[in-house]
């Protein structure tokens, strides 16, 4: 069979799932793939639908790496392994050869371009199926907004720097030709994306799939992301309205029991497709652990009982919340849950009204009094806008803590520089180099690296 190599961005294009990578990796011609991997009817649609979720579960996205990332560089997470792509996410100075990012790169285009697969078939084909049209719009956009709120500048809305966006199957020589879109662009086609799979898809009970209010709360955080503050509260206050849904009586009630009430979507994972975070966090000693000094400790002394997911060796903290043994690895990954809302809610009405932040403290100590009721924020303890922003930093640290999110909040917060001692070029990651070499500067790196 006739081979190629292509570096990474090409890869990911050309729907290769890979848990690492080398400088090259082999690959087949699109002609190939699509003979392989063909969409004929409405079972083999359905079928490459199932390979989505699969895609999402490398061990270098929702699978492990992406999530220890973002606590990694968000100064909730600490490298006390051996891992050098780990201990430069852990300083927040990412160098451009870094593994992690190199490898991300490729999920989220792999998944971009898988999803672009089937809208292709679909449209070439004249195949009908609203739950799959849906669910391949879904992460056509969840791509794509991995992409941006890692690698582009997604705290400026005028900035041109934003992420190449891919609408159609792309092969080895129509990658080469794919920009950057603005940031403002980059938004727009997300929540496009999101907008129609909206109106395609329908709620079901199965949290382990992509439904009509996971779309709606996944754009609640897109528009918090965009600094769209009407429109994250419009969708945010759909999910919450949704009686299908309500917080566990207990935080950690989300990780005992899979597909609980809380849930809106869970990557799930078996024993035959398992994760890798208890491999990285569970070990002895560990990959990543969570830092003692400005996240474990004060949860502990708060007894807060989001603290009892973490277990203090007293040399490292280890990470519970996906298993207590490396050969535990069917828990599932978090995509979205209901506390998220909530929190994302309390984010933009404070944001809208700086002055009176009564309303925004509601939807904070909806989450806040299920772990520590006799502990609410009151308004005495939030003078002004900045003291609001670090309870909220703290509440979602502790409330969304090892799920993906920590980076990305203190960027969006304006507190990297402050927490981390980074330099501002530094709130988003670099383009990977090789991603800049193949495409021969069609690709331009960030400011700054």
């Amino acid at each position: 069979m006739k081979k190629i190599y292509i570096p990474f961005l090409l890869c990911g294009l050309l729907l290769i799932s890979a848990t690492s990578c080398d400088d090259v990796l082999e690959t087949k011609l699109d002609d190939e793939i699509r003979s392989e991997q063909a969409i004929t009817d409405l079972i083999s649609l359905k079928s490459a639908v199932v390979g989505l979720y699969d895609k999402m579960q490398s061990g270098t996205y929702y699978g492990g790496e992406f999530i220890l990332a973002q606590e990694l560089t968000g100064g909730i997470a600490d490298a006390t392994g051996f891992q050098e792509r780990f201990s430069q996410l852990d300083k927040a100075i990412v160098p451009t050869s870094n593994t992690y990012i190199q490898n991300n790169w490729v999920d989220v285009y792999a998944l971009v371009n898988a999803s672009n697969l089937i809208l292709s078939q679909m449209e070439e084909l004249n195949l009908v199926d609203n739950d799959s049209k849906g669910n391949a719009l879904f992460f056509r956009a969840l791509g794509h907004f991995d992409a941006l709120r890692q690698f582009g500048e997604f705290t400026k809305p005028n900035s041109k720097f934003g992420i190449p966006v891919s609408t159609q199957f792309l092969d080895a020589k129509t990658a080469l030709l794919l920009p950057r879109s603005s940031v403002a662009a980059s938004y727009q086609q997300i929540i496009n994306d999101l907008t129609l799979a909206q109106t395609l898809l329908k709620n079901n009970a199965n949290r382990f799939l992509v439904s009509k209010t996971a779309v709606e709360a996944l754009l609640a955080r897109v528009y918090l992301y965009k600094g769209d503050y009407d429109n994250a509260i419009l969708y945010a206050t759909k999910v919450i309205s949704n009686s299908s849904y309500q917080l566990n009586a207990r935080y950690n009630d989300i990780y005992d029991t899979e597909g609980s009430g809380e849930a809106i979507f869970e990557l799930q994972f078996l024993g035959i497709d398992g994760n890798s975070l208890t491999e990285f966090l569970s070990i002895s000693p560990p990959e990543v652990s969570a830092n003692f000094n400005s996240y474990f400790k004060p949860m502990s002394m708060d007894n807060d009982p989001r603290a009892n997911l973490y277990y203090n060796s007293g040399k490292v903290v280890f990470v519970e919340k996906y298993g207590s043994r490396d050969s535990e690895i069917d828990a599932n990954a978090i995509i979205i849950k209901l506390s998220e809302i909530y929190l994302i809610r309390a984010e933009a009405l404070a944001r809208k009204n700086q002055t009176d932040l009564t309303t925004a403290l509601i939807d904070l100590n909806v989450v806040r009094a299920r772990a520590l009721p006799a502990k609410p924020i009151l308004l005495t303890d939030v003078p002004d806008f900045d003291s609001f922003v670090t309870i909220l930093l703290s509440e979602r640290a502790r409330e969304l803590g090892f799920e993906g999110h920590r980076w990305f909040d203190v960027v969006r917060l304006n507190k990297a520089q402050t927490i981390l001692g980074i330099d501002t070029f530094r709130n988003v990651y670099p383009i990977p180099q090789n991603e800049i070499t193949v495409s021969k500067g069609m690709i331009e790196q960030n400011p700054g690296y």
